[in-house]
């Protein structure tokens, strides 16, 4: 299957920029101490509808409590759930109006703020608050059209910190912190396509001038399905760059799992048929020092015969995708630390004596493929029908599931694909109005097109169109529009610094704190004042990034005078004096060379350009005579 059979609805939540959380007065800040904390365990409960959401059964059947760290500072009774929710904030309504008008969306007459079942711990009452605010609306890329579903405002979840085998950490100072997400069409196209789809969208919600700007204030969640198939909720993708390669996995993925399905009807399989035995006494004396380590502990083993799926566990048709990796996501999505199949028997230690009895026991024939499933009982029973429903959906293709994304670019299993049974009102918040003045009050705010701010800065400060674009998916561009007006540079310098060279020190690994957006601007000071030249620039930000220093102290430890132009074009005098051999042989072609043995004396102290011009015209002058 090819590319141009995907199809990727994209997700897009981003944080309000407001002075408070959505319904309490606490203001959205991270906290880094929680002097107080409670403990809680969810579990689910049946819709009006009278079913129970299949995503909710499955994090309940963990058996994990959850402990909530929180500070007056950030949260209050509301986040605990201890407290009726106050009145949704206007101030996000309003922003996240605006986001809609933005996007061509028709507002709603009225806003009902519902109630989303989530019990995986990251809401203290089991549920997410959630309103729409606008449906339809679309924006051109690249000349493709791309439809607008929804815009909704929401509460953000807590903050995960850790979590073991029976519970799970959080902070509250995130939960309540208000979203608003936008829900678009799937597009076909290639993963970078949809990159530039996710990346001209924020810019888009950027223009509103309504959203939080900086590292974890935006995450894209995916749906995609190959063309026909069951669609895969990918949640968490933080970076921009990322979002290409977890839909480039997820296409490999998919196509792998399509292709399993085929091999399978073509042997006349419909349905994978599984059994499943103890085998802890035939595996009692292993060679396997995985099995050996959990055997000698208080540990079972269950094996899992399933219908002609032998070698198919292994099977890398791409790398990286093998649907023995997907049983292994499973098992440890449930605290389950792996499984062993068949297909890697011999690279695990379980011999082929081992694995004749254990075919023997389960009345498996060598087209058959075995799981293997350790580890403490109770685990190993929760896990075990897990899998074979797993093994049995094998035949269809693509299970229906929600992944999470990998800082490495792939998805791993978190759980099933909610069902609709989630969503019901929330019966403590009155349906808002919208009016006609504040219909009209939006309309009046919204903004010109981000790329006429583009072109506007490429205009006015002479920037070239990539530079410009930097600047404003930066979160400096007011920074850089102050600093250029008020500092004796070249705004094309200002914009260098302040979007190019935290990549370079990042890459570099100097620590952030010595590439701050208010380090940057001391630099900047300190250059435009005379006090440091722009070569010293990498220098002082490691400086103050490694030791922990100011921007001044570092100037001084560096012992960075800044020379006068007579005083450097005595120092070029004595340079060219002393290879006045090398000028006469090379000529102008002498220029590098002794611009690098100037600027090993003068870096940090002269201008480059300055230095540069005082060379080539005494080059010029030696010449002459």
């Amino acid at each position: 299957m090819g590319r141009e059979e995907l199809l990727v609805g994209l997700e897009i939540h981003q944080q309000l920029a407001c002075s408070t959380k959505l319904f309490c007065a606490c203001p959205p800040v991270k906290t880094e101490e929680f002097p107080y904390h409670f403990e809680r365990r969810l579990r689910p409960a049946q819709s009006e509808t009278g079913k129970v959401d299949p995503a909710a059964t499955f994090e309940y059947s963990k058996g994990k409590s959850n402990i909530y760290f929180w500070s007056p500072e950030s949260s209050c009774l509301v986040d605990a759930d201890e407290e009726p929710p106050h009145c949704l904030s206007g101030e996000g309504l309003e922003a996240a109006l605006l986001t809609a008008a933005t996007l061509g969306s028709n507002p709603m007459d009225e806003v009902h703020v519902m109630r989303k079942i989530v019990i995986d711990g990251s809401n203290t009452g089991g549920f997410q608050r959630t309103a729409v605010v606008g449906l339809g609306g679309s924006f051109d890329v690249e000349g493709t059209s791309v439809g607008v579903q929804s815009v909704t405002i929401e509460e953000d979840a807590a903050r995960i910190l850790g979590e073991d085998e029976t519970t799970r950490r959080f902070a509250l100072d995130r939960l309540g912190v208000g979203l608003v997400e936008v829900a678009l069409d799937p597009v076909r196209g290639d993963p970078e396509f949809v990159a530039r789809v996710a990346l001209h969208l924020g810019r888009v919600l950027r223009s509103t001038g309504r959203v939080a700007r900086g590292l974890g204030t935006i995450r894209q969640d995916l749906n995609v399905s190959l063309d026909g198939g069951m669609v895969v909720e990918v949640k968490g993708v933080q970076k921009l760059n990322l979002l290409p390669k977890v839909v480039d996995y997820e296409r490999r993925r998919q196509t792998m799992l399509a292709q399993v399905s085929r091999k399978l009807k073509e042997k006349g399989i419909r349905r994978v048929k599984c059994t499943f035995k103890d085998a802890t006494t035939i595996l009692s004396h292993t060679g396997s020092g995985a099995l050996k380590r959990l055997l000698s502990g208080d540990a079972d083993v269950v094996c899992i015969c399933a219908e002609g799926l032998g070698g198919l566990f292994g099977w890398e048709p791409e790398p990286g995708v093998r649907l023995g990796k997907e049983l292994a996501e499973v098992a440890r999505a449930n605290s389950l630390g792996g499984v062993i199949h068949s297909d890697e028997f011999e690279s695990q230690g379980v011999g082929a004596s081992e694995e004749e009895a254990l075919r023997r026991t389960m009345g498996c024939s060598e087209d058959d493929g075995l799981v293997l499933v350790a580890g403490r009982k109770e685990v190993v029973d929760r896990v075990v029908p897990l899998l074979v429903s797993r093994l049995e959906q094998t035949v269809k293709g693509v299970p229906a599931e929600t992944r999470a994304a990998t800082d490495a670019g792939e998805t791993r299993y978190m759980r099933p694909r909610p069902g609709s049974q989630r969503m019901y009102p929330e019966t403590d918040i009155p349906v808002i109005q919208l009016t006609r003045a504040l219909r009209a009050k939006i309309s009046k705010e919204v903004p010109e097109d981000w790329s006429a701010r583009v072109e506007r800065l490429q205009r006015s400060y002479s920037l070239s169109r990539d530079l410009a674009l930097k600047v404003y998916d930066s979160e400096v561009t007011e920074d850089f529009e102050e600093l250029s007006k008020r500092l004796r540079l070249e705004p094309s310098f200002i914009a260098s610094v302040l979007v190019d060279i935290p990549a370079r020190m990042g890459r570099e690994g100097v620590p952030e704190a010595g590439y701050a957006p208010d380090v940057l601007t001391r630099v900047l000071d300190a250059v435009s004042s005379g006090r440091a030249a722009k070569e010293a620039i990498p220098d002082i930000l490691k400086l103050v990034g490694e030791k922990g220093v100011t921007v001044a102290e570092a100037i001084d430890m560096l012992g960075l005078v800044t020379m006068s132009e007579a005083q450097v074009a005595l120092v070029i005098r004595a340079l060219v004096a002393r290879e006045s051999q090398q000028v006469s042989e090379k000529g102008e072609s002498a220029f590098s060379p002794l611009m690098g043995e100037a600027m090993k004396e003068l870096r940090g102290k002269a201008d480059g350009a300055t230095v540069a011009r005082l060379l080539r015209q005494k080059i010029n002058e030696t010449l002459r005579k």
